[in-house]
């Protein structure tokens, strides 16, 4: 049952969690449409069950105990389980190839799983991972550009043109192939898991690591599983 109550601690507790300083109880109101009364006993509740904290009057952040629960839940997520076992024995054995799966949550990325090598960069946020994830939603450039510009208010809407690019082209082609200058090279591709759009995203820094049939398959057989944990679990 959709809850209007509900709903709405969840958008103040999701935009405290995201805020990268202390938010203020006057701009939780202006941004989510409320009024200084709700706000106020939305956060009392938030503050009375642990999971805000305030910081000076009318200010508050997330508390340790927010963090916890936002830890567990995504290392108890299947997406989280499924990740590792697909991808860390093969980028154990790629000891060149950097990875990364995630999905987009409110502009910035989430990751189910990473392995980073000291040889290679990771794939940037603004380039292929977000962007496929973005195409594989069916965004439109619109919908993206407003959910980064409020993930990141400091870079829009100038900061974004690069970004844009990667979207279009991963609208077209969904499949990103890049070459980040030099040697450096990075393939991604989306892999939708039921209703959570993701993206699986590849990067090294040898053309001789670039196997793309073998990363596709790896992309299929994470899709595949989780189809087959819901089948099972339905």
């Amino acid at each position: 049952m959709n809850s209007p109550r509900i709903n709405r601690v969840l958008q103040v507790l999701s935009l405290v969690a995201f805020a990268s300083k202390p938010t203020q109880l006057k701009d939780i109101g202006s941004k989510l449409g409320l009024s200084p009364s709700m706000v106020s006993r939305i956060v009392a509740d938030l503050i009375a069950g642990g999971l805000l904290a305030k910081v000076s009057y009318r200010t508050v952040i997330g508390t340790p105990e927010l963090a916890a629960l936002g830890k567990s839940a995504g290392e108890n997520h299947p997406l989280t389980r499924i990740a590792r076992e697909t991808l860390l024995r093969p980028m154990v054995e790629r000891e060149r190839v950097s990875c990364e799966f995630a999905t987009l949550v409110q502009g910035r990325l989430y990751h189910f799983c990473k392995v980073l090598r000291k040889e290679a960069r990771s794939p940037l946020l603004f380039t292929d991972t977000a962007a496929v994830i973005c195409a594989a939603r069916g965004d439109e450039w619109e919908k993206v550009l407003e959910e980064l510009s409020l993930a990141f208010p400091e870079d829009a809407p100038s900061g974004f043109p690069l970004f844009k690019e990667r979207f279009l082209a991963a609208r077209e082609n969904r499949t990103l192939v890049n070459h980040h200058g030099g040697r450096l090279w990075q393939l991604t591709y989306p892999v939708v898991c039921g209703d959570l759009c993701c993206a699986l995203s590849f990067s090294g820094v040898d053309s001789n690591d670039m196997d793309s049939s073998f990363f596709a398959r790896l992309a299929a057989r994470i899709r595949a599983n989780y189809e087959g944990f819901t089948q099972s679990n339905a």
